[in-house]
Formats: C-alpha cells, structure tokens, sequence
C-alpha cells in the first residue's frame, strides 16, 4: 500500500508539473530600415527581406528570443531604442565612439568598409582634392554623413537623403556627381542597376568615424540581452551559418572577425 501511495503521489506530481506551462520567450522589437538592399528590403509581398533579416532570425532562434521586425527611418533608431519602442537595432549600424555614449553594442558582426562611387569617367582620384566642385550625397544618420561634413566640407557640396535609394537615383540621373556609402550595398547596386559606376578616391579608414564593424544596438541597461545575442553571434560564426547566408548575397566575406 506504502509502495502504491508512493506511486500515485508521484503521478500525480509529475501531472501537475507537466500542466504548468513552459516560460513564455522574451518578446524583442527589432528596428531596421528596409530600404538598404541587400540587407534590408520590403518584398511585394509586404515582407522584409534580406541578409540581415534572415541573420536575426537565426540569431533570434539560436537565443530562444520572439522577435518582431520593427522597419523604420535609419536616423530615428538610437532615439526610439531609448525611448523602448524598440528593443534592438540590426540595421548595419556602425559600433562608433559617439553611439556608444548612447547605447551598447554587439560583439562586430560585419565589417563594411565605405567607398565613394561615381560614373567610371568623374576624374576622381585617390586625391580627395579631385572632390572639389563635386555634389556628394550622402543618408541622413550615417557615418558617411559625419565624415562628409567633417571631412568634406571645404571641398564640395554635401547632398542629405533619408534613404540611400534616393542617393543612388539621384547618381544616376545625374544630380548629384558622387555617393558616400557602405561598400557592400555599393557592391550591390552597381550589379543590379549601376553598371556606368565604379568605386573611386581613397579607400576610407577613421574608426573614429565609421568604427570597428556594425552590431547589434541596444540600450546598456540590457545586458542579458546582449549576452544572448553575443552567444548566439559565435554560435553562427562558429558552425558556418553565417558563412551559408553571406555566402548568398556577397562573394566575398564580410564577417568581423
């Protein structure tokens, strides 16, 4: 009877537990502008698409996170961050000294160097003094905006835009001479619809400017999250996933080491 008793209680245990519902995933807003081809772009079917798009959902999976995309203009993220109507930004924003007085980062999870592009007959050189005269356009919030007015202003005509789509319609009509940009949606571009185009001038490095890679953006007080996302980030590193989804949309490896 002790033995029976015994059994029973411990059934009943074990139904009771197996009725207690499991801990519900943490729900996170992700913010992206989908507008940034080829990481981010609406399709016609309303969805977004694209490398990072389908490199936070792996990482989303990989942390046990609910995530929800959140498309939005690029200069409004770090303010919405704070303000918690986004949890995060996985949008190609570059780790600089200036946002991490805002937020925090990621660990690097690519590396997109910037290159200026015009038409392959523009004359500019590796001399930023060929600039001079030139309408340089450039995305509203970005590192190249900061550089172009820090670095060109004296030189040429600085064009702002919201999107970087604008930028590259505007090249190509010809309203403005030369773009400022992340050398991989260039890279993008200039196959698809900008075949008259090439990279010109020097190759850009200020890592006071344009950093050390892009990351994950999210408020400091959140260090659970980003420890999961870290996590998460050397996890795909780790086993090539990363590499499968790069390897769809770029030729070259644009992984941070």
């Amino acid at each position: 009877m002790r033995h029976l008793m015994l059994g029973i209680a411990a059934a009943l245990a074990l139904g009771v537990a197996s009725a207690v519902p499991a801990a519900a995933e943490q729900q996170v807003r992700i913010g992206t502008e989908a507008d940034y081809a080829p990481f981010e772009w609406k399709g016609p079917d309303g969805k977004l698409h694209g490398m990072e798009i389908e490199l936070g959902d792996v990482l989303c999976q990989r942390a046990k996170l609910s995530c929800q995309w959140v498309n939005m203009d690029f200069d409004s993220m770090i303010a919405a961050l704070g303000a918690h109507q986004i949890d995060a930004v996985l949008s190609q924003m570059s780790i600089t000294p200036a946002r991490e007085e805002k937020v925090a980062f990621t660990n690097p999870i690519t590396q997109a160097p910037p290159r200026f592009v015009a038409a392959k007959d523009s004359g500019i050189t590796d001399n930023l003094d060929s600039l001079k005269g030139k309408t340089v356009g450039v995305q509203s919030g970005t590192t190249h905006e900061v550089f172009a007015k820090t670095k060109l202003a004296q030189l040429c005509t600085i064009k702002v835009y919201q999107t970087q789509d604008q930028a590259f319609q505007d090249l190509k009509a010809g309203r403005i001479d030369v773009t400022l940009a992340d050398s991989t949606i260039e890279y993008d571009w200039m196959r698809k619809e900008g075949k008259g185009f090439e990279y010109v001038g020097p190759a850009l490095d200020d890592p006071e400017i344009f950093g050390t890679g892009t990351g994950i953006a999210l408020r400091k007080s959140d260090t659970a999250l980003r420890e999961k996302f870290n996590a998460a980030l050397a996890e795909v590193k780790q086993d090539g996933t990363f590499k499968k989804i790069n390897d769809e949309y770029f030729p070259f490896s644009i992984m941070a080491k």
